[in-house]
């Protein structure tokens, strides 16, 4: 999936043939003639593709995203119909791989930021950026000797020596504490997935997907974007209706993501009459570029285009190690594996009149903020959407105890502000909450560096704190963030020396509001600070 770019494009087909039409005898021609590719043919093809790809940032820098994507397609379109072999060409590889990078960037649709310091949620990272890495020189260290395949399968699909390589690698090799963590994780959403895939008719055996995917991980999101257990970037998220807004993000949603993702399975195996490797490997690159692969190749079979080099290097990993899993999962003491898999979770909903924090949320049933984090994670910033009602997911078994707690809770006390008064972060605050921050006024001689090994933060991160860059330099009396875990002194009359606190609302069980306000002590030449802005989260 991550990989992939918004499908449904008819248009494109027309579009990339006039653009492709003087170079179909040629790359016919240098196929079959068996010689190695020159220099200058190979940096004809960059060149081509090249003008193809800054086409596509004009028109995205212009707000024309269709147009973008149709000559981003034309420019992958380039390499893939080159005829030349990836595998054996570095040039022309590494040119295609740095291509994909640059069009991912303009994924992410406006305001979906997928920086974890900008948000609550953890994002961990993506299996598939791991599987993505494995080259073929490991692969051929684990060998096929001795590795059979046990169990029967509900579809059918044929074997090739890169599942036993795969076999061998999650058995023997690195990937071994991958497939015990993911075959662990599987128990919390194997029920629901089985569910929905039966619904949509859709081989539960694919259900495996999400291993190879996320190690089914609602948060893990890969360097192009793509996230929740099913690894949907953006716009395909968008296609099958999952919603991206400042506060959810419903591709970490695991039933409706699971449900998008068995409907965009199922419309695969029939654009491919059936074939569900196809249908695979197009789950990740894209049905686009899967067809043009067939179309180049002249044969509708996984195999032959990877034997051909037509296919990305990820998804020539990808199938073959979603049928290793597959083949591994359903034989796991048969290949070594011992594992408890983690209980079903769970949970019972409960409806939120208006917008409420789930650490407010965990307080009131008095539970770890990650418990309810944890069976939430598409809320984005750690809070309900703003202006509607919003069913969330709690334990099991604290419906009634949260229903009489949240109807005595005023409304204004629903949502915490994104910082706490120093004195309460120790005694009163569990260390699950979110990093704080403060305002600093900079004095002669301090610098990046000398402010951030007082914070307890690299000078990366407090650049990137106050959006400037890391070679930057400091003007005395400027006031830059900096998080609050640093120690503020405290001056003669109580407030804070040097460092701002930003007011909060606190709980009605946390006791009453409080608001603290401080300043930079009164000191001789020292301008007195501003007060500092609140934040909601």
């Amino acid at each position: 999936m991550r990989l992939a770019i918004e499908a449904s494009r008819v248009s494109v087909v027309v579009f990339v043939s006039f653009l492709l039409i003087g170079t179909v005898t040629p790359i016919q021609a240098l196929s079959q003639s068996g010689q190695p590719p020159s220099s200058t043919t190979v940096q004809s093809v960059i060149d081509r593709a090249e003008e193809n790809f800054l086409r596509g940032e004009e028109a995205s820098a212009k707000g024309l995203p269709d147009i973008a994507r149709r000559m981003f397609d034309s420019a992958l379109d380039t390499v893939l119909q080159s005829g030349i072999d990836l595998k054996t060409n570095p040039k022309l590889d590494a040119y295609y791989r740095s291509l994909l990078e640059r069009i991912h960037k303009h994924e992410a649709l406006p305001g979906d930021v997928h920086d974890a310091a900008d948000r609550p949620d953890v994002a961990e990272p993506s299996v598939l950026d791991e599987v993505s890495a494995i080259k073929e020189d490991e692969l051929a260290l684990t060998t096929a000797d001795g590795v059979k395949i046990f169990g029967h399968y509900d579809f059918e699909f044929s074997v090739a020596p890169p599942v036993f390589q795969f076999i061998n690698f999650f058995v023997a090799g690195r990937g071994h504490s991958t497939m015990e963590v993911g075959l662990e994780r599987s128990g919390r959403y194997r029920q629901m997935v089985e569910k929905i895939f039966k619904e949509e008719k859709v081989p539960l055996d694919l259900m495996w997907l999400a291993q190879a995917e996320s190690v089914w991980k609602p948060n893990a999101l890969s360097r192009a974007a793509a996230k929740g257990i099913w690894q949907f970037i953006p716009s395909t998220g968008s296609r099958y209706g999952l919603a991206q807004t400042t506060w959810i993000d419903d591709r970490s949603q695991p039933e409706k993501s699971t449900r998008a993702a068995a409907r965009y399975l199922r419309w695969l195996h029939d654009h491919f009459a059936g074939d569900w490797l196809l249908a695979m490997a197009a789950y990740n690159s894209g049905e686009n570029r899967v067809d043009s692969a067939i179309a180049r190749c002249g044969y509708a079979d996984f195999w032959e285009l990877y034997k051909r080099g037509l296919l990305p290097q990820e998804t020539r990993n990808y199938v073959p190690c979603i049928l290793s899993i597959i083949v591994i999962s359903k034989n796991q003491k048969r290949y070594g594996f011992d594992v408890k898999a983690d209980s079903p979770l769970n949970y019972e909903t409960v409806e939120l009149s208006g917008q409420t924090d789930l650490k407010v949320v965990a307080d009131l049933i008095g539970v770890p903020y990650e418990s309810v984090q944890d069976l939430n994670a598409e809320l984005r910033r750690g809070t309900s959407p703003a202006g509607e009602r919003y069913t969330i997911k709690i334990p099991k078994g604290m419906k009634k105890q949260f229903d009489v707690a949240y109807a005595a809770l005023p409304e204004e006390q629903r949502v915490r502000r994104i910082t706490v008064p120093a004195e309460d972060v120790a005694e009163r605050y569990r260390s699950s909450y979110r990093v704080q921050v403060a305002s600093y006024q900079v004095r002669r001689g301090d610098t990046l560096a000398s402010v951030a090994r007082r914070s307890g933060v690299s000078v990366k991160e407090l650049a990137k704190l106050n959006r400037m860059s890391a070679r930057g330099e400091l003007r005395k009396g400027q006031t830059v963030k900096v998080p609050k875990t640093v120690r503020a002194s405290r001056g003669r009359h109580g407030h804070v020396s040097r460092y701002r606190e930003e007011p909060v609302a606190r709980s009605k069980h946390r006791g009453a509001p409080a608001r603290v306000k401080s300043s930079r002590s009164h000191q001789a030449g020292t301008p007195r600070g501003h007060s500092s802005r609140r934040h909601r989260r």
